[in-house]
C-alpha cells in the first residue's frame, strides 16, 4: 500500500511538472514568413515558408493574399524539435512553391493563425520579378545576396581603456551548403583584446530571407587616444549552388516539363569560391578627463566593486597580517593595479608587495571578472588599533565621472612582542683575578680546548657518508628550482596566449568530445557533428595559435606539412575536417557508428 501511494504521488508530481512545462512553452508563439529569394525571373520558382514557433498544436496558417504568382504545389509540412543546453524549442513549417506570372514588384500579404483564442500574424514580404535572362550564364546566382559579412562595434566613440564589443557576422542563406571557411580576423593594433564566448550560430531573417549566421565577438580595449582604425575582416569559402538547366528546348507538353520534376531532373550543382571583406571601422578614442581625477587613480576604467577581509586580528608587533582585497566588476580586469593603503604615519606598518590573481568570470556579453590582491603588512607599534584604510578609484565611462571606493580600517589588537635579552658574559669573581685565571674559567665554563689528540676517537659512520643526509642537502635546491619553473610556467600562462592555448587544448577538446557523446546518446546528429567539428578545429587552432574560424582544412594541412607531420596523418585530419563540416549541415546521416566509436576511443 505504501508503494502504491508512493508511485501515485510520483505520477501526480510528474503530471504537474509536465503541465507547468507545457504551459510555459505555450505562453507565446510566433508566426514568421520567409522566402528563398526576393528577386527572381519569370522562369524561376519561389519557395514561401510559413513557420509557427513555440508549438506543434495549431491549425494550418492562412495562405497569404498576393498578386503576380500562382501556386504550383504545397504545403509540404515539417516539424522540428531542438534541445540546446536543456532548452527545448519546437517549430512547424508549411512550404509552398509559387510560379511568377508577371514582372514587377509584388507584396506577399500577412498570414494568420489562431491559437488559444489569440490571432498571430506574419510580416508582409516584397518580391521583385525581372526579365528572363537570355543565356544560361545569366542564371548565375547573386552571390552578394546569398553570402555576405558584417563587422561592427557597439560604440564608435569611447574613452581610452574602455571596453568595446567588436562583432563579426558571416551570413549565408539557410540550406546553402558552405564549406572550407577561412577567416582572417581584423587587425586591432593599439588595442588589447579578449575573446567573448564561443562562436555563436543562429538564424536571422533579412528582407524576408532566412539566413544562417556565424558570429564571433571580441572585447577590445583602446590603449591610446585619437582616431583609431580597425582593419577589415575577410572570409573565404566555397558554395555549392543548385541551378536550373536551360529549358528553352523543352516542349511545354513534355512530361518532364512539370514543375514537380524540375527539382529532380532540371537542376545541376555548381561550386562557387567566394571571398567577402568587411569595411574598416573608425573609432574616436577620448582621453580620460583631468578634472576630478583622484590622487589614488591608477588607470582602471569600467564599473567595479571592492571587498576587503583579513583573518589575523590579534597579533604582536612584527607579526604578519594578510589583507585580502578583491576588485570585481565589468572592464579590463587584467590591467587593474593594487589599491592604495592610507596610513596615519609611515612607520606604523611595514608593507610588502602584493600578490594578485585574476579570474574572468563571464565572457558572454561583456568581460566581467575578479582580481584578488593579497598584501602582507606588519605592525611596528603596540598601540595600533586598526589596519590602514583601503582606497580604490576608477573611471566609469557610462557616467563620465571618477568614482572612489573607500573601505574603512579593520579593527586589530596589537600586543608588544617578546623582548630580546642581550647576551652578556660576566664574571662573578674578584676584579683582581689574574687574566690567566679568567681564561681558565672560560675554558671550563664554555667549551674546553682539547690539548691531547688521544681524546679524538672514531665516532663510527661519518655524517657526510650518510645517504639520507646527502639527499637532504639537495632538497632545498630542488625546491627552489621547482618553484622557479612553476612560477615561470604560471607567468607564461598569463602573458603568452599561444602557450596558454597550447596547454589547455587537450582539456578543451576532451570536453567537446564529451558533449559529442551526449548529443550522440540523444540521437542529435547535427549537434553531434557540430561538437566533433568544433573539437577538432578548436584543438588545432589552439595548437597552432590561430583564430578558431581560420582552422580550415586547407590552412591546417599547410601548417601540418610545415611541421613535418606524416602524410597519412595529414590525410586523416583533412578527411575528418571535411566530413564533420559537411555532416553537421547535411540532412543525410553520416557514419554515426564509426564516428561514435572514434569519440569513445578518445
Amino acid at each position: 500500500m505504501r508503494v502504491d501511494k508512493h508511485c501515485y504521488s510520483i505520477l501526480i508530481s510528474v503530471f504537474i511538472i509536465m503541465g507547468c512545462v507545457g504551459s510555459l512553452c505555450a505562453q507565446d508563439i510566433q508566426l514568421t514568413a520567409t522566402i528563398d529569394q526576393n528577386i527572381l525571373t519569370l522562369n524561376d520558382q519561389l519557395k514561401l515558408t510559413l513557420t509557427i514557433h513555440g508549438t506543434h498544436d495549431t491549425a494550418h496558417p492562412s495562405f497569404p493574399a498576393m498578386d503576380g504568382f500562382t501556386l504550383l504545389y504545397g504545403p509540404s509540412i515539417s516539424a522540428e524539435t531542438r534541445i540546446v543546453n536543456g532548452a527545448v524549442s519546437v517549430s512547424k513549417g508549411y512550404t509552398y512553391v509559387l510560379q511568377p506570372t508577371a514582372k514587377g514588384k509584388f507584396t506577399i500579404g500577412q498570414s494568420t493563425v489562431e491559437y488559444k483564442g489569440k490571432v498571430y500574424s506574419s510580416q508582409p514580404l516584397t518580391v521583385e520579378v525581372v526579365d528572363t535572362p537570355r543565356s544560361a550564364d545569366a542564371q548565375a546566382p547573386d552571390l552578394e545576396k546569398l553570402v555576405f559579412v558584417d563587422l561592427n562595434v557597439d560604440k564608435n566613440e569611447a574613452y581610452v581603456y574602455e571596453q568595446i564589443v567588436l562583432s563579426f557576422k558571416f551570413y549565408f542563406q539557410k540550406g546553402l551548403p558552405v564549406g572550407d571557411i577561412d577567416y582572417d580576423a581584423p587587425t586591432t593594433k593599439s588595442f588589447m583584446e579578449e575573446k567573448l564566448g564561443d562562436q555563436r550560430q543562429y538564424e536571422e531573417i533579412r528582407d524576408g530571407i532566412l539566413f544562417n549566421v556565424l558570429e564571433l565577438r571580441t572585447a577590445i580595449f583602446p590603449m591610446m587616444t585619437g582616431e583609431l582604425t580597425i582593419s577589415p575582416a575577410r572570409v573565404k569559402c566555397n558554395l555549392i549552388v543548385q541551378q536550373r538547366r536551360d529549358r528553352r528546348n523543352t516542349s511545354p507538353d513534355s512530361f518532364f516539363g512539370d514543375a514537380f520534376f524540375d527539382d529532380f531532373f532540371d537542376r545541376e550543382q555548381k561550386r562557387y569560391p567566394v571571398e567577402r571583406t568587411t569595411n574598416s571601422i573608425a573609432l574616436k578614442v577620448k582621453p580620460l578627463p583631468e578634472e576630478g581625477k583622484p590622487r589614488e587613480f591608477k588607470g582602471a576604467v569600467g564599473d567595479f566593486h571592492m571587498e576587503v577581509s583579513t583573518k589575523a586580528q590579534h597579533v604582536k608587533v612584527g607579526d604578519p597580517i594578510t589583507l585580502s582585497f578583491s576588485i570585481y566588476g565589468e572592464g579590463n580586469i587584467q590591467t587593474i593595479n593594487e589599491p592604495a593603503l592610507v596610513v596615519n604615519q609611515e612607520n606604523d606598518f611595514k608593507m610588502y608587495p602584493a600578490e594578485s590573481q585574476t579570474q574572468i568570470t563571464n565572457r558572454e556579453e561583456l568581460i566581467r571578472g575578479r582580481k584578488v590582491f593579497s598584501k602582507v603588512i606588519e605592525p611596528q607599534k603596540p598601540d595600533l588599533k586598526a589596519t590602514p584604510a583601503i582606497v580604490f578609484s576608477f573611471f566609469d565611462p557610462r557616467t563620465g565621472h571618477y568614482k572612489t571606493i573607500t573601505k574603512e580600517p579593520i579593527p586589530i589588537t596589537v600586543e608588544a612582542g617578546e623582548q630580546e635579552v642581550p647576551i652578556q658574559l660576566t664574571l662573578s669573581h674578584d676584579k683582581a683575578m689574574p687574566v690567566k685565571r679568567q681564561v681558565q674559567l672560560l675554558a671550563e665554563d664554555i667549551l674546553p680546548i682539547m690539548t691531547n689528540l688521544a681524546a679524538l676517537r672514531n665516532q663510527g659512520n661519518l655524517v657526510y657518508q650518510n645517504p639520507f643526509i646527502i639527499g637532504g642537502l639537495f632538497i632545498p635546491a630542488v625546491a627552489v628550482v621547482a618553484s622557479f619553473l612553476f612560477r615561470r610556467h604560471k607567468d607564461r600562462l598569463a602573458s603568452d596566449i599561444g602557450y596558454a592555448r597550447t596547454r589547455r587544448a587537450h582539456a578543451v577538446a576532451k570536453k567537446r568530445l564529451e558533449m559529442a557523446q551526449s548529443a550522440l546518446r540523444q540521437n542529435l546528429q547535427g549537434e553531434f557533428y557540430s561538437c566533433l567539428s568544433r573539437a577538432m578545429s578548436d584543438y588545432l587552432a589552439d595548437k597552432f595559435n590561430i583564430p578558431p574560424a581560420s582552422a580550415t582544412e586547407g590552412k591546417v594541412t599547410a601548417l601540418l606539412q610545415q611541421r613535418g607531420v606524416k602524410d597519412d596523418i595529414i590525410e586523416e585530419v583533412s578527411r575528418r575536417l571535411k566530413d564533420y563540416d559537411h555532416w553537421r549541415f547535411s540532412r543525410d546521416s553520416g557514419d554515426i557508428e564509426r564516428d561514435g566509436a572514434f569519440v569513445a576511443d578518445r
